[in-house]
């Protein structure tokens, strides 16, 4: 039986509960979903599902009363309309925040934890200087070990939740290590929590041009005018080259610095 609560796509959500209803009722088309809700047309619902249209909120209440939402089934399918339909990344956060704290929701325990793991610059930083330094529970030494630095509060949360995530684990000596070399989000993420991690290290990244000297720092930039198969070209090549540094990474036998790596890449004009 579908659960609205563990959700986080709305139109996902809608295919599920369509193709459960249509096993359960023969007469439950498409068709009938566009008498029941309002739609001028029986593939306005598939477009819905396969995200060609959206939902406005007469509708999020006409869909309640198709599929008998109950009063918080429908409060949560609508924080799913409007995280999935926010135009802007501040809204959006605002939406996934609320699903989290939702205490209905069944994907707080994992989805809240990658969701803080992402909300802080400092806690990848740390994740990898267990690899470089013998890191123990002296949250001051720690703390000033990261660039900028950080409160002790800060470092001993820090590791804290990388412990509960699994990313690290203390051994008998009290030492932390790493418990898998590298973790990757993906070439394809596209959660809040990535989208603020990107803007935290943006705001790093600025600030490191007058914290430190040229020769700690490598920075660049290219505007130029491409057509679209090019620029499909250059994403390909930055993937290539993201896999290259890795390659070198895994291959350094002596590192002692934690360093950021940005790509930015992103229109500064209309397209004719």
């Amino acid at each position: 039986m579908v659960n609205v609560f563990e959700y986080i796509d709305y139109r996902k959500l809608l295919k599920d509960l369509y193709e459960e209803n249509k096993k359960k009722h023969p007469y439950f088309s498409l068709r009938y979903i566009a008498q029941k809700v309002g739609f001028k047309s029986a593939g306005f619902f598939t477009n819905i599902i396969q995200g060609k249209r959206n939902i406005s909120a007469e509708y999020i209440f006409k869909f309640a009363e198709l599929f008998k939402f109950k009063k918080k089934e429908t409060e949560y399918f609508e924080l799913l309309v409007n995280f999935a339909q926010a135009k802007h990344h501040s809204q959006k956060r605002f939406y996934f925040e609320k699903i989290l704290a939702y205490k209905n929701s069944k994907i707080a325990v994992t989805d809240a934890q990658n969701y803080e793991f992402y909300s802080k610059w400092y806690y990848t930083a740390i994740r990898e200087l267990v690899d470089l330094h013998p890191v123990t529970d002296n949250y001051e030494d720690l703390a000033k070990l990261v660039s900028p630095p950080i409160k002790a509060s800060e470092a001993k949360h820090a590791l804290e939740l990388l412990v509960r995530m699994g990313f690290i684990k203390k051994d008998k000596t009290g030492v932390y290590h790493q418990t898998e070399r590298f973790i990757t989000t993906g070439y394809e993420a596209q959660s809040v929590a990535i989208t603020n991690f990107l803007l935290d290290t943006s705001d790093l990244a600025k600030m490191a041009v007058d914290r430190f000297p040229r020769e700690k720092r490598s920075m660049s930039t290219l505007t130029v005018g491409v057509s679209n198969e090019c620029y499909l070209s250059i994403e390909e090549r930055l993937k290539d080259f993201r896999r290259e540094i890795l390659e070198m990474v895994r291959a350094d036998k002596n590192p002692d610095t934690i360093y950021h790596v940005n790509f930015h890449i992103f229109p500064m004009s209309k397209s004719k």
